[in-house]
């Protein structure tokens, strides 16, 4: 052992290094953690990558950016370009293949193949992520998409609105130049920087138009124009 010591590690640390292998307990630890690792079945080859980089790699190659099956990700955690696959995975892979191929769900095939989850792990999702975890996270996820769609549909709601109130002026004023809009709505107010500067604009009084029903058009589509603070050719017209 001496003999074949590596450059960087000096010589004396090597000496205690080799009697610290030695020792019989060390050795009884590393005689159970070799039997252990024997008993192991479908180990992945994926090295340093941990499951979460490839349960991302796995849904941006979806279409339509869906969350990859266990059995998705069992396959692709146990194969390797270039590297054969174990014989008791490549059994476990072609059960879980036939199994869906016979109508299963990718679940019912994967639990039929493994058999139930344990308490306190969760397989295919990588070490730190369990049943309880795993929970918290969807429900995050659904309140966030929850909120994107309320941001959504209120949105919806204003370019309604927009398109209401710009057929309501055009109708009042058909000769009205649609480019000459901006300078009719505001000109003597400041530009818009944020949603809150709507608010600023109620009360104000803008120039002078045919009436104060008028009036009233401009004065709701300039607070639309900065709530959305969208260009108006977004809005159909």
């Amino acid at each position: 052992m001496l003999a074949k010591r590596p450059d960087g590690i000096p010589d004396n640390q090597f000496r205690q290094l080799i009697e610290y292998w030695k020792h019989p307990t060390v050795q009884a630890i590393c005689e159970m953690n070799s039997q252990n690792r024997k008993k192991q079945k479908w180990r992945h080859r994926m090295g340093p990558i941990n499951f979460a980089r490839v349960r991302v790699a796995l849904r941006a190659a979806k279409d339509n950016n869906e969350e990859p099956s266990k059995p998705e990700m069992f396959i692709a955690t146990r194969t390797k370009t270039g590297k054969e696959i174990q014989a008791d995975t490549q059994v476990a892979i072609a059960e879980l293949q036939n199994r869906q191929n016979s109508g299963e769900t990718a679940d019912d095939a994967f639990r039929a193949v493994f058999g139930k989850e344990q308490p306190g792990q969760l397989r295919c999702y990588g070490r730190s992520v369990t049943t309880s975890s795993l929970k918290k996270d969807e429900e995050i996820n659904n309140l966030k998409q929850k909120h994107a769609n309320e941001i959504t549909s209120l949105k919806e709601e204003l370019r309604e609105e927009m398109r209401h109130l710009f057929t309501q002026l055009l109708q009042n004023n058909p000769g009205l130049n649609f480019q000459d809009i901006p300078g009719c709505v505001g000109s003597n107010i400041a530009s818009p920087i944020d949603a809150s500067s709507a608010q600023a604009v109620r009360g104000t009084n803008l120039p002078h138009s045919s009436g104060s029903a008028h009036d009233s058009v401009l004065q709701k589509l300039y607070e639309c124009c900065i709530v959305l603070k969208e260009d108006s050719t977004d809005f159909g017209l």
